[in-house]
């Protein structure tokens, strides 16, 4: 296998053209102050250094990326990351006679990886080892191995974890943004000896002996998806699908169970605890586009027990179906959508109430040449359950024109939102709006001024909210390359806010580029009192 990636690599620095240096380093800083009877924010500091350099082998791209926190800990998941990464495909475009095969490489990353299978198999999970994404004629294969979590000890102020390893691979036929047949498999398991104290006193005891719970234990997962798509007629017609199939062991401590019907079926591979789930999920996503009309609809089910260690923020034990238009006319200068989603839990009975959640979106944009642009958006939603019975309608809007007088530039716009809740009881309802203004003018010299007001109000069965906004904005440019702005604002309402804020950006001769910050932040309210002073600075080079 190294080989055969190796082999292309080598062919692209024969065949392209000369060596190339580029990327960029920052290093930025903060760091803030706050007093107060009755703070109500945590005082900030941070030293963050990021390097991205990127070299190219006669054009063929080799990328590094380094991020380095001073808030890194053992106490938390890991924030200093490095990848070593080639995305050559989009860099390779311009090159002729190069191997067909040089194309089909989509990206190989070595460090900190950020894979994306699918939502229901691998999305959103740093991977800290490696992975390949290939895509060779019409084969496709992708690979994943490394570290999703660190071994993290059981505090008062952390969340422990077990040491996480992570085994993806996908693999079909068809090229990915075309008609393909894909096969994905994913294991992952926590490592039982990770943690040297996994034990918390239970709450409210205080009497000794102090009985003690464990926080979390160490879980297995295996993974077993397929994934067809279509693309017909040119593309007027698509349908994605995808299917597919879990066991989550919850405690790999647990003896695995003698089940006949793991042999029976051939899935010698899983092992079956008194602790172990099996569940599935599946979705359906047909369009048609034709005439500059997209007519798209969704059904997607996820199982009360199907979890993806490789997908933490899927929500389960859902059923979503739905649909919508969308059409551009008079080219593009007007746009008009519709949609309807309609959601559902509790899809074996086993929760004391289901609720059901419905929502419609109705948007039609106008942006015509030399005419103000306008935006309007209405979206009611309605949800209940045997406990809960709620809706609303939620109506916003938003408006604008840019045009020039003299040697001054002008750009007013106007926005506004109104919502009406209803909740199953008369208390909980409640009515809000929100109007803004904002004007920004340029002069002909380096200076441009904005500024913005605003009022908002919500009503309740017994009380009103009212909430007054505003802030000024001027920037001036000296020397071409210099950039000042200053920013005052307030808010007055539950409680009164005054906001400075002031940020120079400047070079630093052909070093580097400078830029440094100043806020201070006084608040007074009913829930406490606080003043915050924040500092920031930022370095960077770009070459």
């Amino acid at each position: 296998m190294k080989g055969v990636v190796i082999l292309p690599l080598l062919l692209g620095v024969l065949y392209a053209g000369p060596v190339q240096f580029s990327g960029s380093v920052s290093i930025y800083g903060e760091k803030s102050f706050v007093s107060g009877d009755d703070s109500l924010i945590a005082p900030v500091s941070d030293l963050t250094f990021s390097l991205n350099p990127s070299v190219s082998f006669w054009g063929f791209p080799l990328s590094l990326d380094l991020l380095f926190s001073s808030q890194e800990n053992n106490l938390r998941q890991q924030l200093n990351k490095y990848r070593i990464f080639l995305h050559p495909k989009e860099l390779l475009g311009q090159m002729v006679n190069l191997p067909g095969f040089m194309f089909s490489i989509h990206g190989i990353e070595i460090g900190t990886c950020q894979p994306s299978y699918s939502s229901f198999t691998l999305s959103g999970t740093p991977v800290t080892g490696g992975a390949v994404e290939l895509n060779p004629w019409k084969v496709y294969l992708a690979g994943t191995v490394g570290r999703t979590q660190r071994a993290v000890d059981a505090s008062d102020s952390t969340d422990a974890a077990y040491s996480r390893m992570l085994y993806a691979g996908k693999f079909g036929y068809g090229k990915k943004e075309a008609t393909h047949f894909y096969f994905t498999g994913l294991y992952a398991k926590d490592d039982p000896n990770s943690l040297e104290y996994n034990q918390m006193p239970m709450p409210g005891d205080t009497e000794p002996p102090i009985d003690s719970f464990e926080v979390v234990t160490p879980e297995e997962n295996y993974l077993l998806g397929m994934e067809l798509n279509l693309f017909l007629v040119d593309g007027l017609l698509t349908l994605e699908s995808e299917v597919s199939a879990i066991e989550l062991n919850r405690d790999t401590r647990m003896p695995v169970l003698d089940a006949d019907w793991v042999r029976r079926w051939g899935l010698g591979f899983l092992h079956p605890r008194w602790c172990s789930q099996f569940d599935f999920a599946y979705a359906v996503r047909p369009a048609l586009n034709v005439l500059d009309t997209r007519i798209y609809g969704e059904v997607q089910m996820v199982g009360p027990g199907y979890q993806s260690l490789g997908a933490p923020s899927l929500r389960n034990d859902n059923l979503a179906y739905g649909g919508g238009i969308k059409r551009d006319f008079l080219d593009n200068q007007v746009s008009a959508s519709a949609s309807y989603t309609r959601e559902q839990d509790n899809l074996i009975g086993m929760k004391l109430s289901t609720t059901y959640f419905t929502s419609y979106a109705v948007d039609l944009g106008l942006n015509f040449t030399s005419l103000p642009y306008l935006q309007i958006s209405y979206s009611p939603y309605s949800e209940y359950s045997d406990s809960t019975n709620s809706k609303a309608d939620v109506i916003s809007a938003g408006m604008g024109y840019s045009f020039n007088i003299g040697t001054l530039s002008h750009s007013p716009s106007l926005s506004g939102s109104y919502q009406k809740y209803q909740a199953a009881s008369s208390e909980g309802n409640y009515t809000s709006f929100d109007f803004g203004l904002s004007y920004s003018v340029g002069f002909e010299f380096p200076l441009s001024v904005s500024a913005s007001s605003g009022f908002g109000q919500t009503v309740y069965s017994e009380e009103t909210d009212r909430t007054v906004y505003f802030d000024v904005s001027p920037s001036y440019t000296l020397f071409e390359s210099w950039t000042n702005s200053l920013t005052l604002g307030g808010s007055f309402g539950g409680g009164t806010r005054y906001d400075v804020r002031l940020n120079l950006s400047f070079p630093v001769w052909r070093v580097c580029n400078a830029s440094f910050g100043l806020e201070e932040c006084i608040y007074s309210g009913s829930d406490g009192k606080y003043n915050e002073f924040r500092l920031t600075g930022n370095l960077s080079k770009n070459w």
